[in-house]
């Protein structure tokens, strides 16, 4: 309860610091409006043009009503005075405020007129921001391909004339494009290399739009957290200089990173914050992302009504900035675009044909006039003296037509001059564009060689991240083990300490009365008591020993040797050995080995202990008077289901059985278990720690063996330990 009041007060104070923020960068944005009104007023000719541009731009991101009319009293000013200047400029601000609207047939349209305007007066600098424009119209309908080509051709303009902020504007809309196709590493380079560049030159407008950025590439990377703390930054830098726009599109980043976390309440806040934000300005593009955020909170919170409201509003805004009749707009706008040039083309081809054929009639003509005259001359023969005054006047003709010849073969000659230069102009525009090719392959051969070395140094962290995470997992792995087995050592010492409290207590008390009464016992009271105290030790030397040796296993110190080993003769060494013990009992004790030349390799002292522990077990809770069998058998198949045969295998069997109670069906799911406590008690009164058979199938299978148990109810155990016989 105290975190959840915690949390509400914390969201209002962020809240009101918000609306203070607001309220101071709208009063900072209406003292600069309120400045250009006031100069607007005496304002005259290009100076007017101007202001009304500058008013245009500062009501882009906060009333685009306004910004329309404004850009509108520049465009008709500027035509008015024929300002090519003062209309690109206005055709371009006017591209901006429809393309926010959402309208963007309308927008690409004045942005090609923009284009046009500043190619004809040759401004690089408006060149590079018309082209920058296109391309986030593109952008906006979907278009990444063309919209990543005219970002470039931006960025290659602004380079060559060496505006930063041009560079970095178009890097910063790279990047974004690669970020919608996916390539992350790609984005996040021009990103950050664009936002130094805006850093550098304290454009705090371009600060605030890369980190945006920055946040929305790590937001699609997974990164919420880090993608949130980009978001924080731009949204304090867009409310510093009042571009409402930046703060409805941060607001709305914001609020898709807590629907992606998960987090309901603040999604909502901040969805509902800039959908209100968008609609103030009339930004379709932040309605419609807002809108989208605010129908999946709540489809979410089950307010399916809220959700199909704010679902509908988004698909409407989808359609109507991507639908068919924008895109189909759009397509006319370049290929009237294309026909403009191709009739410029057409019309100096048309005035290179004229020219040309007017040297042709010229040369036609001239030849014509020496036909003439050749006949003249001819004639003149016969009428010589009739025709003086007549051939004079043709030899002037002619003077003048052969000097009129001469003029036009001097034209001929110069535009002869002209058409070699504008080809050696040709050529050599050619070597500075091959040039230039080669000096953009080399820089995209050595972005790439970046690329791949990034990548590559992410492969590695990735690695080291997950060698890290690896070792972690085994370390607890490893420590929850260690405590496992800490905890079953420690219920192995309280036990084993209840175990020897007994054993201790009667060595004591034995001795105390073998030492007081010494001398009124007999030789044979003497010697029970004695046999009694060392039946007592052996009892105590079982329990440490099988402590020592589980904790031997447990902590992975039991070193097994590898050799061949007999189990035939195994057994018959350890039922010699008991023979004595059941006798004890009157148990008798049968040894039958079927397989006298079988062996295995493994540890013959732990196969040994293996068995004294089975056959211990056996004489133990077998009662008076019964048998024991001891027997060793081969075998082509395991005796356990299930176990898949791989080629020829054989198996050794050594089975320990009795004619004791058995064992329920109980006893055996817990049989191998430490600690074990069975239905059925030793017949003697001997001692079980509960230790032995979990003893012997950890060392049965640290040799890669096998054991299990058959028995029923009343008819006696069988206990078998199987190995892999081993060949010669």
């Amino acid at each position: 309860m105290h975190g959840c009041r915690y949390s509400a007060i914390v969201l209002l104070v962020c809240y009101c610091a918000c609306q203070f923020a607001a309220y101071s960068i709208s009063a900072q944005n209406k003292s600069v409006i309120d400045s250009l009104k006031q100069v607007l007023t005496t304002a005259q000719g290009e100076a007017r043009i101007d202001v009304l541009n500058r008013l245009c731009w500062e009501y882009r991101t906060s009333d685009q009503n306004r910004a329309i009319e404004y850009g509108l009293q520049a465009l008709g000013l500027a035509e008015q005075l024929q300002s090519k200047r003062g209309m690109a400029s206005a055709l371009n601000n006017l591209g901006i405020v429809y393309r926010r609207r959402g309208n963007h047939p309308q927008a690409l349209d004045y942005h090609l007129k923009a284009l046009k305007i500043s190619e004809e007066i040759k401004d690089s600098n408006d060149i590079g921001k018309a082209l920058n424009r296109i391309g986030l119209v593109y952008q906006g309908q979907g278009n990444f391909a063309a919209a990543l080509e005219y970002f470039q051709r931006s960025r290659d303009i602004y380079e060559k004339i060496r505006i930063p902020q041009g560079i970095a504007n178009a890097m910063t809309n790279i990047g974004e494009i690669y970020s919608r196709q996916g390539s992350y590493s790609l984005a996040l380079e021009y990103l950050v290399k664009s936002q130094a560049i805006h850093q550098e030159i304290e454009d705090l407008d371009g600060v605030a739009e890369t980190s945006l950025e920055i946040g929305l590439v790590y937001g699609k990377q997974g990164n919420v957290l880090l993608a949130l703390d980009y978001f924080q930054k731009a949204l304090r830098t867009y409310e510093q200089i009042g571009n409402r726009s930046g703060i409805a599109q941060t607001l709305s980043a914001i609020g898709a990173a807590h629907l992606q976390r998960g987090n309901l309440k603040q999604a909502e806040e901040f969805a509902m914050r800039s959908y209100k934000y968008a609609q103030e300005i009339g930004e379709i593009e932040w309605i419609k992302q807002s809108s989208k955020t605010l129908a999946q909170v709540f489809a979410a919170k089950k307010n399916f009504r809220k959700a199909l409201e704010y679902e509908l509003t988004y698909s409407r805004l989808k359609d109507s900035t991507t639908g068919e009749e924008s895109v189909r707009k759009i397509a006319d706008l370049e290929a009237m675009l294309a026909s403009e040039k191709r009739q410029a083309q057409i019309e100096i081809l048309t005035k290179e044909n004229q020219i040309q054929q007017i040297i042709r009639n010229s040369l036609a003509l001239g030849l014509l006039l020496v036909f003439i005259i050749a006949y003249i001359l001819f004639r003149s023969n016969h009428q010589q003296k009739k025709a003086n005054q007549l051939l004079s006047q043709q030899n002037e003709e002619i003077l003048r037509q052969q000097k009129l010849l001469e003029e036009q073969a001097s034209e001929i000659e110069l535009a002869n001059t002209e058409l070699q230069e504008a080809n050696l102009n040709l050529k050599r525009q050619q070597q500075v564009l091959e040039e230039q090719t080669r000096e953009i392959e080399l820089a995209n051969s050595e972005l790439l060689e970046l690329n791949i070395n990034l990548e590559r140094k992410q492969a590695m962290l990735e690695e080291q991240s997950r060698q890290i995470e690896q070792a972690n997992n085994e370390l607890q792995m490893r420590n929850a083990q260690l405590k496992d087995i800490n905890d079953q050592m420690n219920e192995f010492l309280g036990i084993a300490a209840h175990d020897l409290k007994n054993p201790l207590t009667s060595i004591v008390m034995t001795t105390s009365a073998i030492r007081r009464y010494y001398d009124r016992m007999t030789k044979e009271e003497i010697l029970e008591n004695l046999r009694n105290l060392e039946s007592t030790a052996e009892r105590m030397r079982m329990i440490i020993h099988n402590l020592l040796e589980i904790n031997k296993i447990e902590t992975g110190n039991l070193h097994i040797a590898s050799e061949p080993v007999l189990p035939g003769t195994v057994a018959e060494k350890l039922v010699e050995e008991w023979k004595p013990k059941a006798a004890a009992k009157d148990i008798t004790l049968v040894f039958d080995n079927r397989a006298p030349n079988k062996f295995f390799i493994g540890d013959a002292s732990i196969f040994y202990q293996i068995l004294e522990n089975l056959l211990s077990n056996a004489i133990k809770y077998s009662p008076h008077g019964k048998t024991v069998w001891v027997r060793i058998l081969a075998s082509e198949v395991s005796g356990i289901s299930g176990i898949s045969q791989q080629g020829v295998q054989e198996y050794i069997r050594v089975e320990v059985q009795d004619e004791g109670p058995g064992l329920s069906a109980e006893d055996k799911a817990k049989l191998f278990e430490k600690f074990a406590r069975l239905s059925a008690q030793p017949t003697g009164g001997e001692h079980s720690t509960g230790l032995g058979l979990s003893i012997v199938k950890k060392l049965v299978e640290a040799m890669n063996g096998r054991v299990w148990c058959e028995s029923k109810l009343g008819k006696g155990a069988t206990f078998i330990v199987e190995m892999h016989a081993a060949s010669v």
